[in-house]
C-alpha cells in the first residue's frame, strides 16, 4: 500500500478523530433486498433514475454502506443517519453526502463491482475507485495530465493511478469536474502520493494514500489535513452480512 498513515484496522472499530479514515469497500453481489429498507425513498428514487440494473445497484450499495458505515462509527441505528446530499450548485439531492450532526467527513465511489465509502473527522475527504479497463489512455491523457505526469505514465495502471488521485482530491474540495483535472499536479505513479500543485496557488494540506482494493483497480484517497491521518481499508462484506435479521441475508 502506497502513502503514510496506511494502516488496517479491526472492522469493528470506530474512528477515533480527528486521525484516522475508515475506507469501507463493499462489493455489488453483498447487495440484498433487504438493504433497501434502510433506505428512505428519496435515495430509493434517485438510484432508479438509472437506466442499467448494475449503476443502480451500485448506487443503492453505496447509499446502504454509508449509513452502515456511520452509523456504526458514532454508535447509532443506521436508520438514525442522516444523509444530505445537497447540490452546492443546484440545490438538488445528487451532491456529495454530508452527514449533518455526525461530525464526520464522508465520500462514496463506484466502479466496475466495487464501491468504496470513506469517512473521517480529520477533515473533508474524497475517495475514488476506478475500474482499470482497457481504455487507449494515450488518447485521452493530455485532458488527465500535465506534461510532466504523461511523461511518467507508462501503462493503463499509471493513468488510473493518476486518475484517482486527482478524482480524490477534486472530491475533497467540492470541486469535482468542475475544475479541469490538468489544473492538479500529483506525484509521478511510481512515488509516494502528493498533491503537488492545485491550480495556481499553493497546495491545501492534503494526504493522499493509494488504497488497495483488489486486482482490476485503482483506487485513492484525499483528506484535507494539516495533521498526519491514518488510512484503514475495511472490507465491508460482514457489516453488510449482518446488517438486518432478515432470512435473506
Amino acid at each position: 500500500m502506497k502513502g503514510a498513515g496506511a494502516a488496517v484496522m479491526d472492522q469493528s472499530a470506530a474512528i477515533e478523530p480527528p486521525t484516522q479514515c475508515a475506507v469501507h469497500v463493499g462489493r455489488s453481489q453483498h447487495l440484498r433486498p433487504h438493504h433497501l429498507r434502510l433506505l428512505p425513498d428519496a435515495e430509493l428514487d434517485r438510484a432508479r433514475r438509472y437506466q442499467l440494473a448494475a449503476d443502480r445497484d451500485r448506487v443503492m450499495l453505496g447509499a446502504v454502506l454509508l449509513r452502515l458505515a456511520a452509523a456504526r462509527a458514532v454508535g447509532v441505528e443506521p436508520g438514525e443517519v442522516a444523509v444530505d446530499r445537497t447540490c452546492d450548485r443546484c440545490g438538488d439531492q445528487h451532491g456529495r453526502p454530508r452527514l449533518p450532526g455526525s461530525g464526520l467527513h464522508a465520500s462514496v465511489s463506484h466502479s466496475g463491482d466495487l464501491v468504496a465509502v470513506a469517512l473521517t473527522a480529520a477533515g473533508p475527504v474524497g475517495v475514488d475507485v476506478e475500474a482499470v479497463r482497457p481504455i487507449d489512455f494515450v488518447a485521452v491523457a493530455d485532458r488527465i495530465c500535465t506534461p510532466s505526469e504523461r511523461a511518467e505514465v507508462r501503462g493503463l495502471t499509471d493513468f488510473y493511478t493518476v486518475w484517482t488521485r486527482k478524482e480524490a482530491v477534486l472530491k475533497a474540495t467540492g470541486e469535482g469536474l468542475a475544475r479541469p483535472m490538468t489544473d492538479l499536479h500529483v506525484s509521478a505513479p511510481s512515488a509516494v502520493p502528493v498533491l503537488l500543485r492545485l491550480g495556481s496557488d499553493a497546495p491545501p494540506a492534503c494526504q493522499l494514500t493509494d488504497i488497495p482494493v483488489g486486482d482490476g483497480y485503482r483506487a485513492c484517497v484525499a483528506v484535507l489535513s494539516a495533521g498526519p491521518v491514518t488510512v484503514a481499508t475495511l472490507d465491508a462484506g460482514e457489516m453488510l452480512r449482518t446488517a438486518s435479521t432478515s432470512p435473506e441475508s
